[in-house]
């Protein structure tokens, strides 16, 4: 009993410091079930690099990129196709801020903040059913998308007009069910794009940005609290640094 309260306390509070789309737990519904789920997202950092623009500067000036402070609210709808296989839909509203840093003249560093916006995310989870002895290894992919409005605070003039995120990802999980939680690792691979467009005198100008690392790992735990309610925690770290929470109800 120590070590299961032990390894949830653990995996709670090792990664407040963890980010991308969240995996929201590694167990599926079973054939025809059905669950909602209410999670948050919180993603402290990812560095960026410049891909494409239509206009100077040229990548070469782009000092450093990062996403800061995003923040994203959904409601995951799961539903069992076959006992080892879920598939997803997540819808939200999510908000975040781009730092850019370039080298012209002393350097300016660039603040894109956006507004609340949607959010939405396809997803498919499929655990191997020859898992036995209380360990579960699966996977699961998932494309997440949102757009928002966007306002920039700059060391030049200049006015946002929207700004949109792509993502997807993969993932492979491995957990194991002690008592009513359910610890999981996992190792994922993750492409996000992020295309900022401009208005104002500046309108036709665009910059599209991409992740500088793909490789990251998820650290999370389910904690059963009955038949029909679930918590979830997880950290996503390495190529970016996020933490989520959530509610799960099973129908």
């Amino acid at each position: 009993m120590r070590r299961i309260i032990l390894l949830g306390i653990l995996s709670f509070c090792l990664p407040m410091l963890a980010y991308a789309a969240s995996i929201g737990g590694i167990e599926t519904q079973g054939k025809g079930k059905f669950a909602v789920q209410v999670e948050y997202e919180n993603i402290f950092d990812r560095d960026l690099k410049l891909a494409k623009t239509n206009y100077h500067p040229q990548p070469a000036n782009i000092d450093k990129v990062e996403i800061k402070k995003l923040y994203r609210s959904m409601v995951k709808a799961n539903y069992g196709l076959l006992d080892p296989a879920d598939v997803y839909l997540k819808l939200g509203v999510s908000s975040f801020k781009q730092r850019v840093k370039d080298s012209y003249g002393n350097g300016h560093i660039n603040i894109y903040d956006s507004q609340s916006g949607l959010a939405y995310a396809i997803g498919v989870k499929y655990i191997f059913p020859w898992t036995t002895y209380g360990w579960l290894l699966g996977v699961d992919t998932q494309y997440l998308r949102q757009s928002n409005d966007w306002k920039t605070k700059a060391d030049f003039q200049g006015e946002g007009d929207k700004a949109y995120l792509y993502e997807w990802q993969i993932a492979c999980l491995l957990g194991r069910k002690l008592g009513n939680f359910t610890p999981y690792l996992g190792v994922k691979y993750s492409d996000l794009r992020v295309k900022t467009r401009w208005a104002g005198v500046d309108e036709g100008k665009w910059e599209k940005y991409k992740a500088k690392d793909h490789w990251g790992v998820i650290l999370g735990t389910d904690y059963k609290l009955s038949k029909s309610w679930a918590l979830n925690f997880e950290t996503r770290f390495i190529d970016e640094t996020a933490i989520s929470f959530g509610g799960t109800y099973r129908f």
